[in-house]
C-alpha cells in the first residue's frame, strides 16, 4: 500500500464516418464497409439508403428468355411472343436472342422475327425432289414454290444430283417459283436421275452476338459472321463488302462469350481474347491475346457500361476496357461464383450468380461511379434486356421492371445492413463508451439497431418509428469489448446520414 502508483489516464477520441460503403466478404474489412446487405442502394451516396421498386411486367407459364426490340419479346416455353402476342413457335429451353435492324434472331433455334413484315420463319431452307433439270446457270424444280424458301444473293448448297459436277455450293441470282438462276457455266446441263436437295445452311452456333448489321457467332474453332443485313445468309463468299465471313482459330478450349465492343467484336474462352477488327470480310483481322476471359456458362454475364465491359469470370468479376482486364471484385474475398447472367441501368452493373460452394443464388449491383459493391436480395435471374430505358429482368414466372417508384411494390422494402466488426487495431485497452446514429425516416418506416460485442450474440439497442418525416439521432452503449458490430434493419424509406463513435484508448497492458 505504500509503493508508487502509476497515474492512469486516457484520451477521448471520436471517429466519424463519414461515407458508407460497399459488402466486402472475408478479412481485412474498414469503417464503413459492410458485411452484408439487403436491400441497399448506392443511389444517395455518401449516405446509406434502401434500393427501388420493382414493378410486375409480365407474369408466364415457363419463361426462360426475355429481349427488348421496341416491345418486349418473351419466349414461354415454346411460345415466342412479341408484344404479348404469339407469332411463332420454339423448342423449350434457354434462348440466345439478338436483333439485326428489323429481324429477331433466336438461337439456338435458328429462328428469326421480322417486326416489319411482321413474318416468323427459319433462317435455314431446305428442299428435296426428283427430276431436276439442269442448264448451264439453273435448275428446276417443279411444283416446290422456290421463290417461298430461297432469295437472291443467298449461298445454297446442292448434293444428290447424279451429275457429280453439279454439287456444289452457289449464289443464287434470280428466284421463281420452280427455278433457282445462277452465274453462268455454273453446271454441267442434265437431267438428274436421282433426288437433288438444295439447301441454304445455317452453321451450328454455340454463341451469337450482334455488331455492324451483321449476326455473329462461334461453334467449337470457327467465328463466324452472316452477310450485312441478312442473318439467312452465311456461306455467300463472292468477295463484296456484304459478304458472309467464317476463320478458324487454333486455340485451345471451349468459347465462352462473344460481344460487340465499339466497331470490334470479342470472342472469349476462359484464357484468351480474339479480337475482330475491320468494317468488311476483305479487311478483317484477328488478333489473339492471352487474358482472363469469361467463366463457362457466363456468357449472359457481359455487359457494356461506357465503354467498359464487365463480366464474370474465374476469379471473380472483371472490367475490360480494351487491354488487360482488371479484377474489380476483390471485396469478395476468397467467395467464388458461377452460371450468372447481368443487365445494366447505364450506371450500375447487375449481376445475378450463384455461390460456388453453396450453391445459393443472389443478385448484386455494382455502382460503376463509386466502386460499390451491395447486395440486393436472393434473386435468381436467368435474363436481362433494356426496354424503353428501363432494365428488366426475368426471375422464377415473372419479369420485373427495377428503380420505379414505391408505389409499384405490394409492400415496403425490407432492408439489412451490418457493417464489418470495428477494431481499432491498437494493442492498448479499448472501452468504447457511445455510438451516435443519425438517419432521416419516411412516415410509416422503422428501424432497429442491434450491437453484437467480440463473437457474441446479437442484442437490441434501439428501434424507431417514422410517423412523419423526421431526422433522428439513435445513441447506442456497447459494453467493454476488443470488437463489435452494428447491424441496422427495417422496413420502408431509411436513410442512415452518419455513424459517429467515441472510445477510450488506455494503456498498454
Amino acid at each position: 500500500m505504500f509503493l508508487p502508483q502509476m497515474a492512469y489516464g486516457s484520451a477521448k477520441t471520436t471517429r466519424q464516418i463519414i461515407q458508407f460503403r460497399g459488402v466486402r466478404y472475408g478479412r481485412g474489412g474498414g469503417d464503413g464497409e459492410l458485411a452484408e446487405s439487403l436491400n441497399l442502394s448506392s443511389r444517395q451516396f455518401p449516405a446509406l439508403s434502401q434500393r427501388r421498386a420493382r414493378a410486375v411486367v409480365g407474369t408466364w407459364e415457363s419463361p426462360t428468355a426475355i429481349f427488348g426490340k421496341g416491345k418486349l419479346c418473351v419466349v414461354d416455353g415454346t411460345k415466342f411472343l412479341y408484344n404479348g402476342e404469339k407469332v411463332g413457335d420454339v423448342t423449350a429451353g434457354e434462348k440466345q436472342i439478338v436483333s439485326v435492324n428489323t429481324k429477331i434472331v433466336i438461337w439456338p433455334d435458328k429462328k428469326v422475327y421480322d417486326t416489319e413484315t411482321k413474318q416468323f420463319q427459319d433462317l435455314g431452307a431446305k428442299v428435296s425432289a426428283t427430276g431436276v433439270t439442269f442448264t448451264e446457270n439453273s435448275l428446276t424444280m417443279s411444283g416446290k414454290n422456290l421463290d417461298k424458301l430461297f432469295e437472291a444473293n443467298q449461298a445454297v448448297e446442292i448434293t444428290g444430283s447424279s451429275i457429280a459436277a453439279n454439287n456444289k455450293t452457289l449464289v443464287v441470282r434470280e428466284v421463281s417459283s420452280t427455278k433457282l438462276t445462277f452465274y453462268n457455266g455454273s453446271f454441267t446441263a442434265g437431267s438428274s436421275t436421282a433426288e437433288v436437295t438444295v439447301e441454304r445452311k445455317i452453321p451450328d452456333l454455340k454463341l451469337i452476338c450482334a455488331s455492324n448489321n451483321r449476326v455473329w457467332g462461334c461453334d467449337d474453332t470457327t467465328i463466324w459472321a452472316s452477310a450485312l443485313g441478312d442473318p439467312k445468309t452465311w456461306y455467300n463468299y463472292d468477295g463484296l463488302s456484304t459478304d458472309s465471313y467464317a476463320v478458324a482459330v487454333g486455340t485451345d478450349g471451349a468459347f465462352t462469350g462473344c460481344c460487340a465492343y465499339g466497331s470490334n467484336v470479342l470472342f472469349w474462352k476462359e484464357d484468351v481474347l480474339h479480337k475482330v477488327l475491320g468494317m468488311q470480310p476483305s479487311e478483317y483481322q484477328i488478333y489473339t491475346y492471352t487474358v482472363q476471359g469469361p467463366k463457362q456458362g457466363c456468357h449472359k454475364s457481359l455487359q457494356i457500361i461506357n465503354e467498359v465491359l464487365y463480366y464474370l469470370g474465374v476469379e471473380g468479376v472483371y472490367a475490360y476496357s480494351g487491354g488487360t482486364p482488371l479484377l474489380v471484385s476483390e471485396n469478395f474475398g476468397t467467395r467464388r461464383f458461377q452460371r450468372a447472367a447481368a443487365g445494366t441501368d447505364g450506371r450500375r452493373y447487375y449481376i445475378s450468380m450463384q455461390d460456388g460452394e453453396t450453391g445459393a443464388w443472389g443478385l448484386w449491383t455494382y455502382d460503376t461511379v463509386q466502386a460499390i459493391w451491395l447486395q440486393e436480395d436472393a434473386t435468381h435471374a436467368v435474363d436481362f434486356t433494356a426496354l424503353n430505358g428501363d432494365m428488366l429482368f426475368l426471375t422464377g414466372k415473372t419479369a420485373f421492371k427495377t428503380d420505379q417508384p414505391d408505389g409499384a411494390a405490394d409492400s415496403p422494402i425490407r432492408w439489412s445492413a451490418a457493417f464489418y466488426p470495428m477494431d481499432e487495431t491498437a494493442h492498448s485497452r479499448k472501452g468504447y463508451s457511445k455510438l451516435y446514429l443519425r438517419m432521416e425516416l419516411s412516415p410509416g418506416a422503422w428501424v432497429k439497431a442491434e450491437i453484437r460485442e467480440d463473437a457474441g450474440p446479437w442484442v437490441q439497442r434501439a428501434i424507431v418509428h417514422g410517423e412523419r418525416r423526421r431526422t433522428d439521432t439513435v445513441t447506442m452503449i456497447p459494453g467493454r469489448c476488443d470488437t463489435f458490430q452494428v447491424r441496422l434493419s427495417g422496413e420502408g424509406r431509411c436513410v442512415v446520414k452518419s455513424l459517429v463513435r467515441e472510445f477510450d484508448l488506455g494503456s498498454e497492458v
